[in-house]
């Protein structure tokens, strides 16, 4: 009897702090909703404003692996700091690189889709986009974000295969992060580590926001959709960086938002294995159950279609996975009340692979080193961890 009054007294405070979170982070503040376009929109401008977008992104040849949408990046050649030790044979080194990333929401792409200058200018107008400056512009106005950036766990002794964690929405700090992953566990069993830090996020944040939430995503969805092709970009260079002799192997680990990246490069990249953590699994989905639609049911459910499609170019569930299933594993709390086990289980499904769970929620992971052991077993099998 103790120990289920002990679970379910941490069920309902998992649950209570992620209601608090989706209350506050997750939730539009009332200056956002009053200088955010997209924001403001009522039903109608939305749906016509995705659809906009949907014929812009939404294009067969953007559904190639290495295209126009995701091109392959040049190689990079980081500079590197060492840190410190870690354990016997290993140190902590950072790795910061500029990254040559370019927004495909340029002018000369937007006037060859969408028509000539003054059919383009009334479209952005009667949407309202882009009052204070145009997308390409902001975006890469941010200059901390031209900037990659990583932390490598690194063996000195010899070459190892090598794990790179994806962090969530409004992480990013690499001392916080090397407590929410088992960053020592899987060093010890052999791996090399690396901690990646998002668009936006960690030392990449833009310094004009202030105490605001990072710019992506963000609910205008042509800068979310431009930073997933920037995480692609940035992590493919990490990769091929990485893949020079540096390391055996290469998989992933993702975590909420880092679970939908993940989730994204391994139906890009070939990869050895991925882990999804609490991942999230689709936008559309994710703003609709946050409150972010506008109107009437019908409406609202009209609104997340139109996103879904605006959104699919960049959704890990619009291509096939490239690696088998047993190299696959999705972690979910059953006590999630952010991404909740349903997007969970919708990545389970889309690569064919085990769905597991642990008690606690989105931010309090109560359970969570349990729910880890299948993914050590996995590993094991793959030969790329030893068992502790």
């Amino acid at each position: 009897m103790p120990k289920q009054l002990i679970k379910a007294t941490a069920k309902r405070l998992a649950e209570g702090v992620d209601r608090a979170f989706a209350s506050t982070a997750l939730a539009p503040s009332g200056r956002t909703k009053r200088n955010s376009s997209a924001e403001g929109l009522g039903h109608d401008a939305r749906i016509a404003g995705l659809a906009m977008l949907e014929g812009f992104y939404d294009l067969a040849e953007h559904t190639d692996r290495e295209g126009p949408f995701f091109t392959r990046p040049q190689a990079i050649t980081p500079d590197l700091q060492r840190q410190r030790r870690f354990g016997r044979d290993g140190e902590v080194i950072d790795l910061q690189w500029r990254s040559a990333f370019e927004p495909f929401w340029a002018p000369e792409a937007l006037a060859a889709a969408l028509g000539d200058d003054a059919d383009l200018a009334a479209a952005i107008e009667r949407f309202g986009l882009d009052r204070s400056a145009a997308l390409h512009d902001k975006y890469l106005s941010v200059g901390p974000n031209m900037v990659g950036h990583a932390r490598w766990f690194h063996h000195r002794d010899q070459v190892r295969p090598c794990v790179v964690l994806l962090h969530g929405y409004l992480g990013g700090n690499y001392l916080l992060e090397e407590r929410l992953w088992p960053v020592r566990r899987l060093f010890d069993g052999g791996l090399d580590v690396v901690l990646s830090i998002l668009p936006f996020h960690g030392p990449r944040r833009d310094p004009r926001r202030g105490l605001r939430p990072p710019a992506f995503p963000s609910s205008d969805p042509r800068f979310t959709i431009e930073g997933m092709r920037h995480m692609v970009h940035d992590q493919r260079a990490l990769f091929d960086y990485l893949r020079e002799g540096r390391v055996a192997s290469l998989g992933v680990m993702g975590m909420s938002l880092g679970g939908y990246s993940a989730a994204l490069l391994a139906t890009l990249e070939p990869l050895d294995f991925a882990v999804l953590y609490i991942p999230l699994a689709a936008i559309d989905r994710f703003a609709h159950e946050h409150g972010r639609m506008v109107g009437e049911a019908d409406e609202q459910q009209a609104q997340a279609e139109a996103l879904r499609r605006a959104h699919a170019v960049i959704s890990p569930l619009s291509r096939p996975p490239l690696l088998p299933p047993e190299r696959a594993i999705v972690i979910a709390g059953e006590s999630d009340l952010v991404t909740g086990v349903e997007h969970s289980r919708m990545l389970a499904d889309h690569f064919g692979s085990e769905l597991t769970t642990f008690d606690g929620g989105h931010i309090l992971q109560v359970g969570r080193d349990r729910a880890f052991e299948p993914v050590y077993e996995m590993l094991a099998r793959a030969g790329l961890h030893a068992p502790s």
